[in-house]
């Protein structure tokens, strides 16, 4: 079963999987095809998710796509918390509410403030990393029976997300406020043509130094962390949508057909069509 105390790489596969554990910065950001959940026990973890930091707290469950690049920046002492990652495609057979589904699809960090309901979400949860050991169908199945009735159960209780606000810690430095400042540019323009003498001067950088001041502390380049973004956007609409690839690839930000697949099958193993193909068959199984 996947740790998170493994290497982080650009994307992974992590299937059904899950643990109970101390918090920790992620040296760099990562993704995946699979929807997570988290919810902190004690303490406090701040992602940096879609541009902006979003911290979670506890008795709060946080629901995202792992699809958008996200990467843990900053923790309180003695955090500890629970993450569970569910394949795509077993997540939406759950038959969630579609406004959930829509949100979780759209890229959207959601929270919901648990209350009362956070201790029997927390027994469950470690009763789900103990059933993952078995690594058997039958564990599995009883899991995401579980988990469908305890996010039912979550949204009955709690029908809307957090509306609070994402959070900047004070003591973040200048150089990582440049930093966040280029992340977000890019998670709000990368569609765009985008150049690193364009996204230096956004945030009145030399090119050099931006280039050399997001390295060292993301761990990946400029245009790295960009394509992080198109292919998270291609795979969105790969999944849910009915447009071509050409299409799609225009639409996610990537000058040609023929970058967008080079781009795709270096992140996924495959091209684009056969990853769509393979998704389709996936949720068709009974």
């Amino acid at each position: 079963m996947f740790s998170l105390n493994d290497e982080f790489v650009e994307n992974q596969i992590m299937g059904l999987a899950g643990e109970w554990r101390p918090a920790t910065i992620m040296p760099r950001p990562h993704r995946h095809n699979e929807i997570e959940l988290n919810v902190v026990e004690t303490g406090s973890i701040t992602y940096l998710f879609g541009g902006s930091r979003i911290s979670i707290r506890p008795n709060h469950l946080a629901i995202f796509w792992g699809a958008t690049p996200h990467q843990v920046v900053h923790i309180e002492p003695d955090s500890h918390f629970h993450w569970i990652t569910i394949p795509f495609s077993l997540f939406m057979q759950c038959h969630l509410p579609d406004t959930l589904l829509q949100q979780i699809i759209g890229g959207k960090f959601l929270q919901y403030v648990l209350e009362e309901l956070c201790q029997e979400i927390c027994i469950r949860l470690h009763q789900w990393h103990h059933d993952m050991k078995a690594q058997t169908p039958e564990h599995n199945k009883i899991i995401l029976l579980e988990l469908e009735a305890s996010l039912r159960r979550i949204l009955l209780s709690v029908p809307h997300p957090s509306s609070e606000q994402d959070q900047h810690h004070g003591t973040a430095s200048t150089t990582l406020n440049k930093v966040e400042e280029i992340a977000a540019f890019i998670a709000e323009s990368y569609t765009q043509p985008l150049k690193v003498e364009q996204i230096a001067s956004h945030v009145h950088l030399h090119p050099n130094y931006a280039m050399s001041l997001f390295r060292k502390h993301v761990g990946i380049s400029i245009t790295e962390y960009i394509n992080q973004y198109r292919v998270a956007h291609a795979q969105r609409l790969l999944l849910t949508s009915d447009a071509n690839v050409s299409e799609i690839a225009l639409s996610a930000g990537f000058g040609s057909v023929s970058r967008f697949y080079s781009v795709f099958k270096e992140a996924y193993g495959q091209d684009p069509t056969d990853f769509r193909k393979g998704f389709s068959l996936s949720t068709n199984k009974k």
